[in-house]
């Protein structure tokens, strides 16, 4: 039942911009970090996905393997889908965007984000995120620039605010990537990922961590 109702939403967002054209990826990397925390215990992802936009609507599904608990029914496959739409004033924007995360197994629990955000320029973008199940607030400072020879520079900070844990977390990332047309859109990129504690929202201050991911990217 609860796959069926991950496959359902997810095709009421791509058929809400039908007539938009879906701009698919997939990509391979060594380690699939979420705000900094390993979701595959250090272990590589097959990842993949579709986005659609239509004028200022736009939506998103997407996919990766994930670190299955012990004992867990179902498959370790997490499901993102998300719907939004840019609403723009003259020379402001205000971005809202409802975000699901979907696991197709029985033992990890599904979140409901809601976000705001604004790009003050092209290069910057100040996102907040509220998690409904999880009751937190995450503000997130994202910073796009493209450099010289085909890099492109993709880097962000962000900070998990917990209404009921005392153990709020900083994270950065940062990763460099570097587009071939020669091989008709495929990325290789590196970075690095920095969280203060590995196990946020427990109360228990767990040690600091930082992780190195490398991969290659495939759009179509």
């Amino acid at each position: 039942m609860k796959k069926l109702a991950v496959l359902s939403l997810s095709t009421l967002v791509m058929t809400s911009v039908a007539d938009a054209r879906p701009a698919y990826n997939i990509s391979l990397v060594n380690d699939y970090l979420f705000r900094g925390v390993t979701q595959t215990d250090n272990s590589p992802a097959i990842q993949g996905g579709a986005d659609v936009k239509n004028g200022n609507a736009y939506g998103s599904v997407w996919f990766s393997n994930v670190e299955k608990p012990d004992g867990a029914e179902g498959l370790p496959v997490e499901m993102d889908v998300s719907f939004g739409y840019n609403n723009k004033f003259g020379s402001f924007n205000l971005d809202t965007e409802i975000i699901t995360y979907n696991y197709l197994n029985d033992a990890q629990s599904d979140e409901t984000e809601f976000k705001f955000g604004t790009s003050p320029s092209k290069s910057l973008t100040i996102d907040v995120y509220r998690g409904i199940k999880g009751n937190y607030w995450y503000p997130e400072l994202k910073l796009e620039k493209f450099l010289p020879n085909r890099f492109y520079l993709d880097a962000s900070i962000g900070y998990t605010l917990y209404d009921d844990a005392d153990d709020d977390t900083l994270n950065g990332r940062i990763e460099l990537a570097r587009d071939f047309p020669e091989f008709n859109g495929l990325d290789i990129f590196i970075g690095a990922t920095y969280v203060e504690d590995q196990n946020p929202g427990n109360d228990v201050d767990d040690d600091d961590d930082v992780n190195f991911v490398f991969g290659v990217r495939k759009r179509f």
